[in-house]
């Protein structure tokens, strides 16, 4: 059984949330919270962003990922569509203190085995 995984690395001082939204739901209302620690990364695999009777791909189409830091929007997000082409995404702050999503690798399958 594979499944698809996407790294997720946080490269700035401050902690990070990622909340997965899905329309059209209110944004306070988001269906599951990923954590970031600073300096941190974290694996986070496709079906974290399927909700229900939804399928993967389904659920891709329907689902935000709002970044929050310190509790609080950024304003930054992106679609599951954008995670299923990086098998890194890094998140960063530049000089005006905005943050930064960077893409590096294609997506790659991870074999998980069941005894």
């Amino acid at each position: 059984m594979g499944a698809k995984l996407t790294v997720i690395e946080n490269r700035s001082n401050n902690d990070m949330e990622i909340r997965v939204w899905v329309p059209p739901a209110r944004p306070d209302k988001f269906q599951r919270i990923m954590r970031i620690e600073a300096k941190g990364w974290k694996e986070i695999n496709s079906k974290n962003f399927s909700f229900g009777n939804l399928s993967p791909d389904e659920g891709f189409m329907s689902t935000l990922l709002m970044i929050y830091v310190d509790g609080v929007y950024t304003g930054n997000y992106f679609l599951p569509t954008h995670l299923r082409k990086y098998a890194k995404v890094i998140c960063d702050i530049n000089e005006e203190g905005h943050y930064v999503i960077q893409g590096i690798k294609p997506t790659f399958d991870f074999c998980r085995f069941k005894f």
